[in-house]
């Protein structure tokens, strides 16, 4: 695992295999609480990136990808989760939506990992550049924490003597 980052970006490389999911977990958990995100927003970003994680470990097919690299960080108001992968070609936003079961007997079992990305997702985005997926997930949060710089302390003033009458 490799993780670094600025004040509000952070990046991470995972092997592709389903046991560093609970890496990417304490990953997106650990910045997100830095950032102080809203737990709506923490619930969304820790969905999508263990289905995006799930679905490129699980799914690249003969090109399987070695690493997947995964970096947080902020554009404008939004949060923004990129994903890149060397696996096979993917663009989530040409996959079609799976029909609608008439019966629980009916219903597919799978198949809804990228419709649950686009759903808890507000923006979805992706190219196909050097050879490698890179998806960006966009999440509105509100603006970034600012970071104050720390005030020195003021010395107190001396206290003023106590006086008692009797």
């Amino acid at each position: 695992m490799s993780c670094n980052g600025g004040e509000h970006d952070a990046s991470l490389i995972v092997d592709s295999q389903l046991r560093e999911l609970a890496r990417v977990n304490a990953w997106v958990h650990d910045w997100a609480e830095r950032q102080q995100l809203p737990d709506r927003v923490v619930h969304r970003l820790d969905l999508c990136s263990t289905e995006v994680v799930t679905n490129i470990v699980t799914h690249g097919g003969d090109q399987a990808a070695q690493h997947i690299s995964l970096h947080l960080g902020w554009q404008g108001e939004a949060v923004a989760l990129e994903v890149e992968d060397n696996g096979q070609r993917f663009d989530a936003r040409e996959h079609p939506w799976p029909a609608r079961a008439t019966s629980l007997h009916d219903a597919r079992i799978g198949g809804w990992g990228i419709p649950i990305v686009r759903r808890f997702s507000d923006g979805l985005d992706w190219r196909h550049e050097g050879g490698r997926n890179h998806l960006t997930l966009l999440f509105r949060a509100g603006a970034p924490p600012r970071r104050s710089a720390p005030t020195p302390s003021a010395p107190s003033a001396p206290s003023a003597p106590s006086t008692t009458e009797e």
